[in-house]
């Protein structure tokens, strides 16, 4: 946009006759997109002028007593049909756009007030027919289990930690409205293995280099059922508990993790190791963990050892409301599964 289109569009307002239409086609219970079609201006300005009514109980464009606006309605409306054209623009993108005459901090409070908030695109991960099917079966399967089957579950897996991970972010009212963005994964900084339960988080091991099976071996005998010996029947708490007490293991396909070692272990403590469908963090609830650690993290460190002290501070900052509000919500992304088809959800 050039400087001369935004000064002619900074003198529109829109007339009271438009304004009164806005009103009673929304009353109507017609859409934003709809009533914009009828009266010829933006969805964002339908939005903003009936919402100013429903709140403030004005109609006209009212300029309010004593000192004047700072920013005008009309700036306003700019910044929100900018934000809605280009929702991948930072803040200093969307002020060069509308050549707006305030900064950062006025355009976030005008955006904050409208309900957008800056999310960080998910990641799409790929996924053949046969992966869909899969986990499509595995869904309708297990999409009857009561809530406090999940709430036995340990879920585990790894996660790569960068010291300075880039991730593309968007303005958006709607967390739900965020694309998805495919991407590699991260070149490898730090090596997380974790374990939580319904309780809370329980294990974090920071590894050293790649994981392999021989590696997670040593992990699971070094910390597994000295953590959860709810587990295992061998236990003296697993001996305590029936059988249909007793927690079960959660984790992922991969080969590290199916090794015949590995699994000889599970099998020699009798520990009930949950299937898994292929290619599914959207139904790993660890996966939200990570990335709520990953979120809470500095965005750079002078060494290693720092970040893997972030690393933990980040782990130990989580709150056990954190961890069962994403216990609550697995018969959810069961159910999203099943809707989607097998697809990847937004979890």
């Amino acid at each position: 946009m050039n400087i001369e289109e935004h000064q002619v569009k900074k003198k529109q307002s829109v007339p009271l006759s438009v304004r009164l239409d806005i009103i009673h086609w929304k009353k109507n219970g017609e859409t934003d997109e709809e009533v914009s079609q009828r009266v010829g201006y933006p969805r964002s300005t339908v939005n903003y002028i009936y919402n100013k009514f429903l709140k403030q109980g004005i109609v006209e464009n009212i300029k309010p007593p004593g000192r004047p606006k700072q920013v005008s309605e009309e700036e306003e409306e700019m910044l929100i049909e900018a934000v809605e054209a280009h929702p991948d623009l930072t803040l200093n993108g969307l002020i060069e756009e509308i050549d707006a005459p305030f900064g950062k901090t006025k355009a976030h409070t005008i955006l904050k007030e409208h309900g957008f908030r800056n999310y960080t695109a998910p990641e799409k991960w790929a996924l053949t027919s046969e992966h869909k099917e899969l986990r499509l079966q595995w869904a309708k399967k297990y999409r009857r289990l009561p809530k406090s089957y999940w709430e036995k579950v340990i879920f585990t897996d790894e996660t790569l930690v960068q010291n300075n991970p880039h991730k593309q972010k968007f303005w958006v009212a709607d967390k739900d409205s965020l694309p998805l963005i495919k991407t590699d994964r991260w070149q490898v900084s730090v090596l997380c293995w974790g374990a939580i339960s319904f309780e809370g988080k329980f294990i974090l091991e920071i590894v050293d280099e790649s994981m392999g099976s021989d590696k997670y071996l040593n992990i699971l005998k070094k910390r597994l059922l000295r953590n959860l010996p709810a587990l295992s029947p061998f236990t003296k708490l697993g001996a305590s508990l029936n059988k249909e007490d007793r927690l079960i293991f959660q984790q992922d396909r991969s080969s590290v993790h199916t090794a015949k070692a590995v699994m000889d272990y599970f099998h020699i403590h009798s520990i009930e190791v949950l299937p898994w469908p292929p290619k599914s963090p959207d139904l790993n609830l660890i996966e939200s963990v990570w990335s709520e650690l990953k979120s809470n993290l500095k965005r750079t460190y002078e060494n290693r050892q720092d970040l893997e002290e972030d690393i933990y501070r980040s782990w130990n900052s989580l709150s056990i409301e954190y961890i069962k509000n994403l216990y609550d919500s697995m018969c959810d992304r069961i159910s999203a599964v099943i809707e989607s088809e097998g697809e990847p959800t937004r979890y």
